[in-house]
C-alpha cells in the first residue's frame, strides 16, 4: 500500500474538519445578503463622493451624518483620511465624482494673511493643507464640490478669500448665537439672495438653519457670490456658479437627518452636480477627443512652459489629462505682420512677399516644428506624434496622450511648391492657408486689400498639391474669396480649425450661415473657437458664449460638422474654459443642453477625424 503524503493528509484532514461545521445563522444571513448584491453597470454606477475628515488621535473621523446625507441623495461616499501626500491625494480626487467637504476646527488665518486672533480657535493645521490640496486637485479637474460649516470657509480660504476669525468679537451684532449645536435644532433665519443658486435650489428667500461655527467668510474669494446671510450680516452660503460648479452653506443640513425636504434638496443637487460629471467622465472614456488647434509651440520655443509640466500656460500633458482630452493639434504659427514707427507710434504693416520673407517664416516654421518635437520625445513615456485617429486610439490604450503637427500661415512655403511634400513628410495634417495679413497663397478675413479675392495663380497649386498628398486644408482667418475658392477647387473636404458664428458676433474671424451651410455640404468641419474677441463683440465672452456658438453651428451645419478648435496659446481661453483641465466643462454643457453620447463623439473627435480620413 502506498503511503499517503502528509500534505495531502492535513488537507483531507482539515477539509473534512471544515466540513463538519455549521456556519451560525446569523454569518449565513450576512452572507446571502452579500451574494445577492448585483453588479451594475458602469454607466449605473452611483457617484463617489470623497469625504475630507477631521483629526483625532492616531484616526480620520467623519461623523455618520455626513456619509448617511450622501447615501440618501444617491452617492457613494469615500471618506478621505488626513493625510498631505499630494500623489496620493490626487490619485484619489482622480477616481472620485464629488468633493464634501465637511466641518470642524478653525482654519489657520497664515493661509488668509492674517495673524492669529487672541480668540482664534483650535486649528489642525495637517487638516488644513489636507483640505486645501483637495480643493486645488478637485479644482483642477473640475469636479463639483458642496463644503458645509468649516467647509465653506475653506472652500472660500482656497480661493483666495478671508474669514473672520471669530465671530463673538468680530461681529458688532451680537443678536445670533452661532455657535450652538450641528443638531436638527433650528436657531435663526438666513435670508437667500434673489437670482442666486441657493435660491434656485431652496426655492425660498428666507430659511430656519441650525448654527454651530465660530468663524465665517469675510472677503469673499475671486469669483464668488454671496447667496444668503442672517440678520447680523454673518455670510451663511456662497457659490462659484456658473464656471465652477461649488457650493457652500455655514450651517449644517446634514444635522437634519434627512428630516427636511429643504435640506435634502442641497444634497440632492450636489449628486445631481456629480452624476453629470461622473456621465462626462464615462463618455471621454469611450470616445476620442481632439482639440483642433493650439499654438503650445510658441510657449515651447519661449521657454515659457515645458510639456510635461503643469505650469501656467493653457496647453500641458498635465491639463489634458484633468481635461479628459485625448489629443491635440500642436501648430506652427508665422506672422505675416511687421511692426513699423509711424509719427511716433506702433503701426502694424504686412510684411513684404519676397524671398527674405519667405525664407525667415520657413525657418520659423521648422524651429516650431523641432522644438515640438523635443518636447514629445522628452515625454515619450506620456504622449506620442499622431498622424491618424488610430494613433490616437493605440495612445489612449497605452495611457497616452496623441499630439498631431499642424501649421497656421503657409507664408513660409514662398512660391516653391515642393515645401508642401516637405511638410506632409514631417507629418503635417492640416496647413491653414493665412493669417491675418494676405499672402502669396491667398487673400485673408483681416487687414486685405480685398476679403471678396480668394486664391492667388500660386494658392491653386498649393491647394491641388494639398488635395494630392492628402494635407487637411484649413480655411480659419481666409476672406469669405478664399473660402469660395477652395470649395470649388478642392476635391476633399476642408475645415475651419478655429472659428466662430458671425450671425452670434459680427467678426472678419466668424462664418456666415451660407459659409456653414456649404462647408457642410462639402463634407467639412468647423471647429468652434474659444477667442474671446471671436465669441464676443464687447470682449466679455465666457464658457457661455463658446457653447451659445458650437450649438448654433449645429443647428445650422449640422451635429456631424462642428467641432472644437480652442486656439489655446495663441491667445484663446475665456473664463470657465482658459485651459485643457476646462475641456470637460463643453461636455458637462453640452449634456445639460440635451446632446447625446453619439452627438459628442462626433463634436469631440468623430467629425475632424472623418474629414482628415479622406483627404
Amino acid at each position: 500500500m502506498k503511503k499517503i503524503s502528509l500534505a495531502i493528509f492535513f488537507a483531507f484532514t482539515i477539509t473534512l474538519l471544515g466540513n463538519s461545521q455549521k456556519n451560525s445563522a446569523a454569518l449565513d444571513q450576512v452572507n446571502k445578503e452579500a451574494d445577492a448584491a448585483n453588479i451594475a453597470p458602469t454607466s449605473q454606477r452611483r457617484p463617489i463622493i470623497g469625504l475630507t475628515a477631521s483629526t483625532g488621535t492616531n484616526t480620520s473621523v467623519v461623523s455618520k451624518t455626513y456619509y448617511d446625507a450622501i447615501i440618501r441623495a444617491g452617492g457613494l461616499p469615500l471618506i478621505i483620511p488626513v493625510d498631505t501626500t499630494t500623489a496620493y491625494l490626487a490619485e484619489v480626487v482622480k477616481d472620485i465624482d464629488g468633493l464634501l467637504l465637511i466641518g470642524g476646527v478653525d482654519a489657520d488665518p497664515s493661509y488668509f494673511n492674517e495673524k492669529a486672533h487672541e480668540k482664534l480657535g483650535s486649528v489642525d493645521t495637517l487638516r488644513d493643507v489636507n483640505e486645501l490640496k483637495l480643493i486645488r486637485l478637485a479644482a483642477n479637474r473640475n469636479i463639483p464640490m458642496l463644503g458645509i460649516c468649516r467647509g465653506c470657509q475653506m472652500l472660500n480660504v482656497a480661493f483666495g478669500g478671508s474669514l473672520i476669525q471669530d465671530i463673538p468679537s468680530q461681529v458688532a451684532d451680537k443678536s445670533i448665537s452661532h455657535r450652538v449645536t450641528a443638531g436638527a435644532k433650528r436657531i435663526h433665519s438666513i435670508s437667500i439672495n434673489d437670482g442666486s443658486m441657493l435660491a434656485k435650489i431652496i426655492g425660498k428667500s428666507t430659511l430656519e438653519v441650525n448654527s454651530a461655527h465660530h468663524q465665517s467668510v469675510n472677503v469673499l474669494a475671486q469669483g464668488a457670490h454671496l447667496d444668503a446671510t442672517s440678520s447680523d450680516g454673518v455670510v451663511e452660503a456662497i457659490d462659484f456658479y456658473p464656471l465652477r460648479r461649488i457650493i457652500g452653506v455655514q450651517w449644517h443640513p446634514e444635522g437634519f437627518k434627512g428630516e427636511d425636504k429643504d435640506m435634502n434638496k442641497i444634497f440632492n443637487f450636489f449628486l445631481g452636480e456629480a452624476k453629470l460629471f461622473k456621465k462626462a467622465k464615462d463618455i471621454h472614456s469611450r470616445i476620442l477627443s481632439v482639440d483642433s488647434h493650439t499654438d503650445a509651440p510658441l510657449c515651447f520655443v519661449k521657454g515659457e512652459a515645458q510639456l510635461g509640466e503643469r505650469s501656467d500656460n493653457c496647453v500641458n500633458l498635465a491639463k489634458m489629462q484633468e481635461g479628459m482630452l485625448d489629443s491635440q493639434f500642436f501648430a506652427a504659427w508665422v506672422s505675416s505682420e511687421n511692426t513699423v514707427m509711424k509719427d511716433g507710434k506702433k503701426q502694424h504693416v504686412a510684411k513684404p512677399l519676397n524671398d527674405e520673407t519667405y525664407n525667415v517664416a520657413w525657418n520659423r516654421t521648422l524651429e516650431l516644428f523641432n522644438v515640438t518635437m523635443q518636447q514629445i520625445n522628452k515625454n515619450s513615456q506620456l504622449c506620442g506624434l499622431a498622424l491618424s485617429d488610430k494613433d490616437v486610439k493605440r495612445l489612449k490604450a497605452e495611457g497616452k496622450k496623441a499630439i498631431f503637427l499642424g501649421v497656421e500661415n503657409g507664408l513660409g512655403i514662398g512660391k516653391d511648391i515642393t515645401k508642401v511634400k516637405t511638410l506632409a513628410d514631417k507629418g503635417v495634417k492640416y496647413i491653414t492657408l493665412t493669417h491675418t495679413w494676405d499672402n502669396q497663397i491667398c487673400h485673408s478675413s483681416s487687414n486685405s486689400e480685398d476679403s471678396n479675392k480668394g486664391l492667388t495663380d500660386f494658392g491653386k497649386k498649393v491647394v491641388k498639391e494639398m488635395n494630392n498628398l492628402g494635407i487637411l486644408i484649413d480655411l480659419s482667418h481666409c476672406s469669405e474669396g478664399t473660402f469660395w475658392d477652395v470649395l470649388k477647387m478642392s476635391t476633399k473636404p476642408v475645415v475651419c480649425t478655429h472659428s466662430g458664428a458671425k450671425a452670434l458676433c459680427d467678426h472678419d474671424r466668424n462664418l456666415t450661415d451660407a459659409q456653414l451651410k456649404a462647408l457642410a455640404q462639402h463634407g467639412g468641419v468647423v471647429q468652434t473657437v474659444a477667442y474671446t474677441e471671436f465669441l464676443k463683440k464687447d470682449g466679455k465672452a465666457t464658457i457661455d458664449d463658446f457653447i451659445k456658438h458650437l450649438d448654433y453651428m449645429v443647428k445650422v451645419a449640422g451635429v456631424d460638422h462642428v467641432g472644437v478648435g480652442t486656439d489655446f496659446d495663441g491667445g484663446g481661453g475665456v473664463p470657465g474654459l482658459e485651459a485643457d483641465n476646462d475641456l470637460i466643462n463643453i461636455t458637462m454643457r453640452l449634456l445639460e443642453l440635451g446632446y447625446s453620447e453619439s452627438d459628442l463623439g462626433k463634436i469631440w473627435g468623430g467629425n475632424f477625424f472623418r474629414a482628415m480620413n479622406a483627404q
